[in-house]
């Protein structure tokens, strides 16, 4: 499924995947990446970083990606990102939900 594939690379750090070139840069651990850079940035960059790596997925026709909401649980700041993908073998786009934390990746909501 598309869908988990998505939360795969971006939960996965890059270079921890054994294999070719492929391997090598696959993934972007998008909760250390909030981590180490702060949320100000976070907020800045997460829809150019999660667009960049979701493009090297050979199944990907186009993708945007926003920051919708950042909210504060606890002391843990915990950015919504929207992914919209429009697939290479279908012509609809589907839209789904992240949860980004500095700890965590979770997907909100799926398929639309």
């Amino acid at each position: 499924m598309l869908e988990e594939s998505i939360l795969r690379r971006l939960s996965t750090p890059r270079g921890t995947l054994y294999g070719g070139d492929e391997e090598s840069t696959y993934g972007t651990d998008l909760a250390a990446y909030v981590g180490a850079v702060g949320d100000a940035v976070a907020a800045a960059a997460l829809p150019s970083v999660v667009e960049s790596e979701m493009l090297k997925d050979e199944r990907i026709a186009s993708v945007v990606a926003s920051v919708t909401t950042s909210v504060m649980t606890g002391a843990l700041r915990v950015f919504h990102v929207r992914i919209d993908v429009t697939p290479i073998a279908e012509t609809e786009t589907f839209s789904m939900t992240l949860a980004v934390s500095a700890l965590t990746v979770e997907i909100l909501g799926g398929a639309s």
